[in-house]
């Protein structure tokens, strides 16, 4: 029995070490976990302001977007269906999509051609590029766009799909309300205006137009 003694103080210590070994690990498996939380916050946060940041960019100005509210003004009333022979173009004032503002005022005194277009519908694409060329051989027809239902659909953005196919007539930008569609009565993409000098609709072409229809209609006007 004097044996025990020592032999039972031994087995204590190893325990006791045994103990404060597991008990340093808990301590570091703790710590690593509070790292692992901290981290995970932080990159949320970090997330977070950088969502709220794009979505602050999403309005600014030269973003390929709609306009501001506010910056669209147009004098005729939302209608149902476009604008028709003999209906007078309203007056409006738009931001060119390249900078300044387009105004229906400078085009009014003239024949003109007005183009309401949307940057993701492909009839569009096909057709404006056409439309500008043939547009050369009229120096006396004005000749104006209207961009609009901008982010209705998947697509390039208005200035993406101008610099691809190196186009540069003005491009009056539509509201997020579609004020200026609205106005001009749109149903389909593209509708093509041709205006009379007195500023009065003559011919109204919807959907996309082969280069002979666009010259006759362009010398029909008055």
């Amino acid at each position: 029995m004097a044996n025990q003694g020592p032999a039972q103080t031994k087995r204590e210590r190893q325990r006791e070490r045994a103990e404060a070994k597991r008990a340093a690990e808990r301590k570091a498996q703790q710590r690593r976990t509070l790292g692992y939380t901290l981290a995970g916050i932080a990159l949320i946060a970090v997330v977070v302001v950088l969502v709220v940041a794009l979505m602050g960019d999403g309005g600014s100005d030269g973003d390929g977007g709609s306009s501001a509210a506010g910056e669209v003004t147009v004098d005729g009333a939302p209608r149902d269906t476009a604008l028709a022979p003999g209906d007078a173009v309203p007056a409006f004032t738009a931001p060119d999509l390249f900078g300044g503002t387009v105004t229906w005022d400078d085009y009014a005194s003239a024949p003109a051609v007005v183009s309401v277009w949307a940057p993701w519908c492909p009839h569009c694409q096909s057709e404006l590029p056409v439309v500008d060329s043939v547009m050369v051989d009229y120096p006396e027809v004005g000749w104006l766009t209207i961009v609009t239902a901008i982010d209705a659909q998947p697509g390039p953005t208005p200035e993406e799909y101008m610099t691809d196919n190196d186009l540069s007539f003005p491009v009056a930008v539509d509201d997020d309300q579609g004020t200026l569609a609205s106005a001009f009565g749109i149903e389909v993409f593209p509708t093509l205006y041709f205006v009379n000098s007195d500023g009065t609709v003559g011919v109204t072409l919807t959907g996309e137009v082969d280069e002979a229809t666009l010259r006759s209609t362009i010398e029909s006007l008055a």
